[in-house]
């Protein structure tokens, strides 16, 4: 790659079909990434959000509040954190809300820091709630299963945990509370369980940030309830509702060549209970999970049924709009087929109160079937319209991650593919979401963004 400050070498991936959606698969090891980019090293500059990066050169900020309480974070926030990543390796960078990059490079796989001992992979996500605190929360997926702290000033790695408990449990969110309690929805059942606490899966792990340790585990598969056994869970991602935690269930079989309609449970934080399991009829493979601004209903993104096959059933995808009143209702569903000829992806995210921003997928030629692109959406609430702001450009699979600050009217879109990879600045003008520019992190190792986090 030649685009500024990209390395002009790459690591080698592939394309493969899985879970219905192309994903890129890491062949060998992760690529040998220098032990960090120094492209903040002496940099001091202020954010739209009176953040300022930190002069040392470890490219951290400057980051306000003490706590991890999600409930009490401002209602505009500080910036975003893109993960970029080949899914064998990673580079985490920091944006400004204006677009300005604060750091570079946070933390990569070649760090070598105090308190890391195990490698970031190259499948990181971070998690759907916004960072309130001094630190940020890495989710290394699968198969190492671990949670990374990295502290939002210094870069420095206060503390891991693994939350594998014996086997690849594939986490996929991180849900603070409080200062001694979190929640961690695991992706995966554990098949030879029974050798150490814990280690059953198919559930969503409670644990203490503060040590860190793990305190407990929700068992999810009574959310399963009078559906055949063979299909499972499948926790994806998951937020706060006042007290309790709301967590969308993608009904997977072990193979992922079927579903049943997806599940959203909310469990009481108070209790760590069950209390409602609130069935999505009719929309299988939902994964993406937003909440409006006032936190009054979530959005709720749904793929479809994919069959093994790199084209979804529309029918059974769409997105579904659910009131968090005392009991979850649906207030309206979208089926995909309104808003093209792709299921709908697995980001989504206020602009408005009014306004949703999410992707769909777009799709490689196969025999008959043309391809098509990725699609950036923007739906409005009050009269159903909707506009494509946004697509692929004849590369399907490489819009990612969509994430709004609704309160500064600023949304950041992920693309792995124009320029060697960008991330798509939008603000949100008059009551409409309108393109801002492209950010080009340059990272130095040449690495597409493609995943969201908020601070």
């Amino acid at each position: 790659m030649t685009d500024r400050g990209r390395s002009t070498a790459s690591c080698p991936i592939m394309t493969v079909a899985a879970f219905g959606w192309a994903l890129l698969a890491l062949l060998g090891g992760a690529c040998d990434l220098p032990e960090r980019s120094l492209g903040t090293r002496g940099i001091s500059l202020a954010g739209s959000s009176g953040t300022a990066v930190d002069a040392a050169g470890y490219g951290g900020i400057a980051a306000g509040g003490a706590g991890g309480d999600a409930t009490a974070a401002p209602s505009c926030g500080r910036g975003f954190v893109v993960a970029s990543s080949d899914y064998q390796s990673v580079n985490v960078s920091l944006l400004g809300l204006d677009g300005e990059v604060l750091s570079t490079s946070l933390i990569s796989s070649g760090s070598k820091k105090p308190g890391l001992s195990a490698a970031l992979s190259g499948d990181v996500v971070l998690p759907t709630e916004r960072a309130a605190g001094d630190r940020i929360v890495l989710i290394d997926r699968y198969p190492t299963a671990v949670l990374t702290w990295v502290d939002l000033r210094t870069a420095a790695v206060p503390a891991q945990l693994s939350v594998a408990t014996g086997f690849a449990s594939n986490p996929h969110d991180y849900v603070e509370l409080s200062a001694h309690k979190a929640y961690v929805p695991r992706f995966e059942p554990n098949y030879a369980s029974g050798n150490e606490p814990f280690d059953a899966g198919n559930d969503v792990l409670v644990i203490d940030p503060s040590v860190p340790k793990i305190t407990g585990r929700i068992d999810l598969l009574v959310a399963m309830a009078g559906v055949n056994r063979a299909y499972l869970p499948r926790a994806d991602r998951a937020l706060l509702a006042g007290t309790r935690l709301v967590v969308v269930l993608g009904g997977y079989t072990a193979d992922f060549l079927d579903t049943v309609a997806s599940r959203i449970v909310v469990i009481d934080t108070g209790t760590d209970t069950i209390v409602q399991t609130f069935v999505l009829e009719g929309f299988h493979g939902c994964s993406g999970l937003a909440a409006s601004p006032e936190r009054d209903e979530l959005a709720v993104a749904c793929s479809g049924n994919w069959g093994g096959t790199n084209v979804s059933d529309l029918a059974s995808s769409g997105i579904a709009r659910v009131s968090l009143g005392s009991e979850l209702e649906e207030i309206a569903r979208y089926p995909a087929a309104q808003f093209g000829e792709g299921a709908v992806g697995s980001s989504i995210s206020y602009a408005g109160r009014t306004t949703l921003l999410f992707t769909t997928y777009g799709r490689f030629a196969t025999g008959d079937v043309e391809a098509a692109d990725d699609t950036l959406v923007e739906l409005e609430l009050e009269t159903d319209g909707h506009e494509v702001l946004l697509r692929s450009a004849d590369q399907p699979f490489t819009l990612g991650d969509v994430r709004c600050d609704s309160a500064c009217q600023v949304c950041y879109v992920t693309d792995a593919a124009q320029n060697g990879g960008v991330v798509h600045r939008f603000e949100v003008v008059g009551g409409r979401v309108r393109h801002h520019g492209t950010i080009e992190i340059a990272d130095s190792v040449g690495l597409p963004p493609r995943h969201l986090g908020q601070f």
